[in-house]
This record gives C-alpha cells, structure tokens and sequence, in this order.
C-alpha cells in the first residue's frame, strides 16, 4: 500500500487533517467562549458507568459501532460482531493466524495499515467482559488478561512512541481507552487490585497521549477528532483518580461541542456524506450525554436537539434489511440498536415510514417508499460532495423492492485493498452516468485520499403523491464531468406497482451517454433487441427501455459490489445513446407477481411526448405520458 493512508493518519493527529480532507479545519475557539463547562469532580462519591442496562442486550459491536476502517478489518479477520462467535474463533487461534503466536502488533503497520491498526484498537476485548458479566466465569478475564499484559509488555511506551509506531497515536489510543474502560467496569467484580491497576497504570499514558494529541489538535469535523474526544470523557469521568481528570473533561466538551455544532448539518446527516459512519458518529453523542447525565455533568450544548435528528435520520434512510445505504465509504451497518437506544433517550418513537419521501436538503439525499418492507425503496444520493470519503456517483440512487435490493451502489472495501481506487470510488462503480467519456478525474486516479470536491447536483424536487411521487435531482453544466450537458433524473414510483428511471439531457450538439446500472449478486439476461433486460432475485424483475432517438442498447458485463465487507463479482449493465441537442431515456423497472408472469410494454413517441402502457402479468393495465421527465398518468 502507498504511504497516503499513513500520511493522512499523521496529518489527523498533527491537527491539520483539515488540509487532507479539502479545508475542512478551523481555528479553536477560546476557552473562555465555553464557561458552561464542568471543570470539577463528578457530584457521585463514585462514578457511574452508564451503560450497564444494555450490556445483556447487545452485543458490544451492536451497541458501540465501529468506524469503517474497523469494521471491514473486524469482518475480514473475524467474521461476526457476535460476542460469543468472537471469543470462540480467538480462542480458535483466529488472531495468531493473521498476526503470529505471540502477535507480531507491527506486522501490517507498512504494508496493511487498516488490518494493523483494527489489532491494537482492541475492538474485541470487551467482548471477554462481557461475557464475564453475563456469565460470571473467571476465564473470559484470563484471557482478557493475557492480551492486556501481553500488549502492554510489548508496546512500552517511549518519548517518541507517538512518532514512530502507530499504536501509539490516534485512534488507537482512543479505541483502547474506551475497550479498556469496559473491560475495566464490566470485570470489575472479577479483576484482582493488581489488574484494576495495571489497567489504570496503563491509561495514565493513554490520557497523556489523548491531550497532546487530540487535545491540542486545531478543531476539524472529521469522525477521529470527535472520537477522540469521546475517549478523553470516557476517562475524565470514570477514573476521576487520573491527574489529568479535569483537563480531559474539559477538553472533551470542547472538542465534543464544537462537532455537534459543525460535523453534522441542521437537518442532521453528517458533513463527511457518510452512511456507514452515521451509527458510529451517532454513539458518540449518545454515550457522551448518558456519561455526563449519570455522573452529574452538564451534557454538551444541543445534545439531545441532535440526537433527535440523529434518530429521525437513521430511520429516514434506514433500508428494508435494517441498515444504511452502503454509499461512499460504508459498510451496511446495521441501525437497529444505536436507533432503539437513541429513541430511548429521546423519548421518540422513531421508525421507516410505510409510505413518503424523507428529504434531507442539507445532507442533499432524500427517501422515498411505498408500501413498507415489502414495497419500494429509493435512495436519491446527487453527490453533494466528491472526494476524501465520497465516491464519483453523482445522481446515484439504490432501488429496492420486495425487501431486497433491485439497484443497488457498489459500496466499499476495506482500504488497505487497491480496489478501493481502481473501482469503488470511481464513476464506473456506480448508478450514473457517464457522458462523452468523461468521469471524475481525483477518485479515479491512484491516490488513496484526494481532498473532498463541492460539486453543484443536487435535490430539485420532492413529489410525493398517492398514486405517483417522484423525486428529482440535476447535475448542472458547469458540473466538470458533464460536458456543458444539464442532466435531471427523475425517480417515480408508479401506483406501487413499478418504478420509472428518467435522464434528460439538454445540450447543443452531439454527445454520448452511457447509463450505468449496477445489480446486486443475481442471474441477469439481456433480450436479444437489446430493449429488455431480466434480473433473477426472489422473483423476476424486467427493464425495459426506452429513449427519444430509439437507439439506445443495453450492454451487460461485470463489476464489483461489496457484501458483508467482501467484494464479489456481479452484474453491470449500461444503456448506451448518442443523441443531437437534447435526449431523453427511460427506464421501466418492473417486479414480477408472484406466479412469475412478466409485463409488456407498448411505447410510442410523438411531439416530445412518450406515451407508455404496461400491461402485468394479470392483465392490469396502466398507461402513462413522459416528457421532460415527468410521468403523468391518462
């Protein structure tokens, strides 16, 4: 792997991450701007460790989730997020597998960064406490134990640790301040004064490391900084016997206050334009306001306002299978249990509507459904931002019906993986389209980390209906990647039955246009004509096409999607047009009934207007008008 993921993670823990991620940092306000904050002891004469009530009902992956880095690494190593399945497979010899008996801790530091650092953040660790908690027998602190004294004995740290080693720097220090805190709590009752103290020996170093680091970092609202500051609360407040005890409190509220009212827009998505982070980055405000509140400290300000918006997110884009949209950089996290906890603080009963279209117009993505699991899903993403995390997909969308997904993004690989570059993040990797051959020049190219892109698409149009509702998004001409081409697509749902994809593109002279359909896993069959394609999932789905010049062709071929952290081969298709002036496409994405009778569709094109009639496989009929993209019913 090049030295950019390595020099990214530097540049964070220098404080001029927001150099790396396109100018995203600012000057730290002045302390004396924060007179709210709690500089003494907790009012407890002990502190409270808050999230007791949970730990018999989550499994500690669930309730605390991880950034993506971690978590394509804790999949590709260990499979599961389940504490029982996680113990088992250590206990199997899956960690000497990968990083030798005893663990080389450096082995990937230069060459896989991601599988390096995932083995010194110790997500796992708290896994044996928890389990100690529930079960009560000794043997999981053992081995907890075993690993603790073992790291601690092989990473001693030196004056100049934080420079030469990752393991003592970053996020790593602040993963293991907060899985040696549960350790620590959840063991409690099991772990001798010896190991208590070994532990809070240990942590000394560590909050010496979060204050220098963290701490005196400029502020950003990039995800490391604000889990850093998480880490510095974690330790402030349940080991107020560190020296550092206050200085942590009061750093944290500063760094925690500043990334509530910056890292996340009014409308509650987060400015890093990720899915997959959005339950991590959630937790973070979920376990700092129940640390503060349990222990007599003042929340940071706006803390439960934007858990709210956290909530009412999460079950806004939330898909059929119970987790978010594996767009940009994501993994398919799932929602459920930082949703449930959330709603818990909050009051709310936030939940996926049946029917609607969710519209977020900060974050500039917007859902649409209709008839609940079972019905259709639209995700609407233009591609508000390209670059850092965010991927080449400009008017993208995922479409699901059925529960399962139909259209589906490509998603994203464990970074340390050069498909992250040469597919995931480029143009091809997604549901766009590509005009005269032009794509996005910074995430197709080499480089791991390319500074984040403010591009001009976005949302134009919410239209829900009782019987249609569309939504609209636009890739202007001054977009760099167009051509001087204005692109709307449209995205209408059709009396629940099917859904219409259409692309209208107003130009002066000739141009190209290929528009890309990415499936998931799934036997998929081109008609001879060219006009129809046939994805197998749980039933038959048909597309058929149809555009203004009568031309376009559907070309299959191969790409790659992310599964459960793994890339596996699956289908692509493209419709290929060439048109003079402008052009218009349509796709009709019509599910089968359930005795597998497909539909037939009759298109006729007259003074701008295309008139369309979909016969099902029962024999309804429904007829509609197109033009300019608008799908009117006759």
């Amino acid at each position: 792997m090049s030295g950019g993921r390595r020099r990214f993670i530097k540049n964070v823990f220098a404080g001029t991450a927001g150099a790396a991620l396109g100018g995203l940092t600012i000057n730290a306000a002045p302390a004396d701007a924060f007179k709210y904050l709690f500089l003494g002891t907790p009012e407890n004469d002990f502190p409270v460790f808050p999230f007791m009530k949970h730990v018999p009902l989550y499994n500690f992956g669930d309730y605390i989730p991880k950034d993506q880095g971690g978590k394509f690494i804790q999949m590709a190593v260990l499979g599961t997020e389940e504490d029982e399945k996680i113990v088992a497979a250590i206990r199997g010899g899956a960690l000497t597998e990968v990083y030798g008996d005893p663990p080389d801790w450096k082995k990937y530091e230069r060459s896989e960064l991601e599988k390096s650092v995932w083995l010194n953040r110790f997500y796992f660790l708290p896994s044996f406490a928890r389990l100690y908690r529930l079960t009560g027998e000794r043997a999981y602190l053992d081995d907890m134990m075993h690993i603790i004294r073992q790291w601690i004995a092989d990473n001693p740290r030196l004056p100049d640790s934080h420079r030469t080693t990752f393991n003592w720097r970053d996020m790593q220090v602040a993963w293991r301040s907060i899985h040696y805190s549960w350790c620590y709590y959840l063991g409690e009752k099991g772990l001798t004064q010896e190991e208590k103290r070994l532990i809070t020996d240990t942590l000394k170093d560590h909050a010496d490391i979060l204050l220098t680091g963290f701490g005196q970092a400029k502020l950003n609202e990039f995800n490391h900084q604000s889990h850093g500051g998480l880490a510095m609360l974690y330790l402030g407040v349940l080991f107020p016997q560190l020296e550092d005890a206050a200085e942590l409190r009061r750093k944290a509220m500063i760094i925690l206050n500043h990334h509530l009212a910056s890292a996340f827009y009014k409308d509650g998505g987060n400015v890093e334009q990720m899915f997959g982070y959005y339950p991590f980055q959630a937790h973070i405000f979920r376990d700092a306001f129940l640390l503060c509140t349990a222990n007599g400290i003042e929340p940071p300000v706006n803390s439960l306002p934007m858990l709210k918006k956290m909530a009412l997110y999460l079950a806004a884009v939330e898909r059929p299978d119970g987790t978010v949209p594996q767009v940009n950089d994501s993994y398919e996290m799932p929602v459920r249990a930082i949703l449930d906890t959330i709603n818990e603080i909050t009051g709310l009963a936030a939940v996926a509507p049946a029917k609607g279209i969710a519209g977020f117009p900060d974050t500039q993505v917007a859902v649409m459904r209709d008839g609940g699991p079972a019905g259709w899903y639209v995700l609407a993403n233009p591609a508000s931002v390209i670059g850092a995390h965010a991927h080449a997909g400009r008017l993208g969308f995922e479409l699901w019906h059925g529960g399962s997904p139909l259209l589906i993004d490509s998603g994203c690989c464990n970074y340390d993986e050069p498909e992250l570059v040469t597919w995931y993040r480029t143009t091809r990797a997604h549901n766009t389209v590509i005009i005269d051959g032009v794509t996005e020049a910074a995430t197709s190219s080499s480089l791991l980390w390319v500074p984040r892109r403010e591009t001009p698409n976005r949302i134009t149009g919410l239209l829900p209906g009782n019987e249609i509702s569309t939504v609209a998004m636009v890739s202007p001409p001054e977009e760099v990647t167009n051509s001087s081409v204005s692109w709307t697509r449209k995205i209408t749902l059709v009396k629940g039955r099917f859904a219409v994809v259409s692309d209208r593109f107003e130009a002066e002279g000739e141009h190209s246009y290929e528009i890309l359909m990415h499936f998931p896993p799934a036997k998929l069959t081109a008609d001879p004509s060219g006009r129809l394609l046939k994805i197998k999932t749980d039933r038959v789905t048909e597309i058929f096409s149809a555009d203004t010049g009568g031309e376009g062709r559907f070309v299959t071929g191969t790409g790659r999607v992310s599964i459960e952290g793994r890339s596996v081969d699956a289908p692509v298709v493209s419709l290929n047009l060439r048109g003079m002036g402008n052009t218009e496409s349509y796709l009709l994405i019509i599910p089968s009934d359930r005795e597998g009778a497909g539909a037939t569709v009759k298109t006729r094109t007259r003074k701008g207007v295309t008139q369309i009639t979909v016969t099902d496989g029962s024999g309804v009929k429904t007829r509609f008008s197109v033009a300019a993209g608008a799908v009117r019913l006759i």
